[in-house]
């Protein structure tokens, strides 16, 4: 069922109201589309409902806003287009976020980061603002800030994962990222790319063998049910990159880029938090369903390392290797 959370501005008579958290000049009235195609129970769509939320904290009566989700607008290459065209006003992309700018092929490095200190120091530091800068110049979209998706963990319904030889043969779903598409077929598996949302039929009716999401993904989406074997791999961290349309975050004041900054910023480490929460409870719950095991992580990080450097061409060699710097000194 659609569910469309509206906002609507208070009479124009509020408008001369000074609201707190403004340096000054008398409040403007704002308006947002915001929309991803995932249910509301996703971290994406978590984030861009806190972020609303949090926004609507500081402006009031000042801002209003829709929030689709659940696919309402359409799928994944729908958003794209929409929120490129300005149809749509903030997205919180995902692993697509690299068909738009092939930068973000950074976080399809496999098994390169293995603690979440270490991927929030790289956003929140000089790469996140290089990243931020690359997406404006590539597709004209203003990333307002780096929230989570999560550690990706392998499933599927032909054998446990422990060393890169079990991957053989192993057909498993990917995201629409060359970057993940050639590192899966590196270590021997068969990647096959389709969106999201016919991913559980597809497991259902064996269409594809396994796929690879974070754990609140897996049950958030009931993967489990379809599911036998669950690998904890860790191979990939896929943030949250919270966007606007460049066009209409230059349209605001200096004030409302402000407030839309620290309310994005805020949602970031809430979805970040909601990462780490799930990851340590979520595991016993996932167990009852599905036969869990370790993978032999020195034998993936050798057979990672090729797949690094050709990653890197995607992404930019001297971005990938500042990258791959950070991670080593984790």
């Amino acid at each position: 069922m659609l569910h469309t959370t509206r906002f609507i501005a208070a009479a124009a008579c509020a408008a001369s109201v000074a609201l707190a958290g403004w340096t000054g000049a008398q409040a403007q009235s704002l308006s947002l589309r915001i929309s991803g195609e995932n249910p509301m129970t996703g971290l994406d769509l978590r984030m861009a409902e806190r972020f609303a939320e949090v926004l609507k904290e500081k402006m009031g009566d000042d801002l209003s806003y829709e929030l689709f989700h659940t696919q309402a607008l359409g799928d994944e290459q729908v958003h794209l287009q929409m929120i490129r065209t300005g149809q749509i006003d903030v997205y919180p992309m995902g692993s697509d976020a690299v068909t738009l700018d092939p930068a973000w092929a950074v976080f399809d490095m496999p098994f390169l980061f293995s603690d979440r200190d270490t991927v929030s120091r790289l956003l929140d530091g000089e790469i996140g603002e290089e990243l931020r800068q690359s997406m404006r110049a590539a597709a004209g979209l203003e990333v307002l800030a780096f929230g989570e998706l999560g550690f990706r963990q392998m499933t599927n319904n032909v054998r446990p994962i422990v060393t890169p030889a079990d991957m053989q043969g192993v057909q498993f779903r990917v995201p629409g990222s060359p970057a993940r598409i050639l590192s899966f077929r590196a270590l021997g598996a068969e990647p096959i790319n389709m969106n999201f949302g016919e991913l559980y039929l597809a497991l259902q009716q064996g269409t594809v063998d396994g796929q690879e999401n974070p754990l609140i993904t897996i049950k958030n989406r009931s993967l489990n049910e379809v599911q036998e074997y669950l690998s904890l791999s860790g191979h990939v961290y896929s943030p949250v990159t919270l966007v606007m349309n460049g066009a209409k975050y230059d349209s605001l004041t200096a004030e409302q880029q402000a407030m839309v900054r620290e309310a994005a910023l805020e949602a970031a480490q809430f979805t970040r938090g909601l990462g780490a929460e799930g990851d340590a409870t979520l595991l016993g719950e996932l167990s009852q369903t599905m036969a869990v095991n370790e993978i032999d992580l020195a034998a993936f990080k050798e057979a990672a390392k090729p797949i690094w450097e050709q990653v890197g061409e995607m992404a930019g060699a001297e971005l990938a290797g500042r990258v791959i710097a950070a991670a080593a000194a984790q």
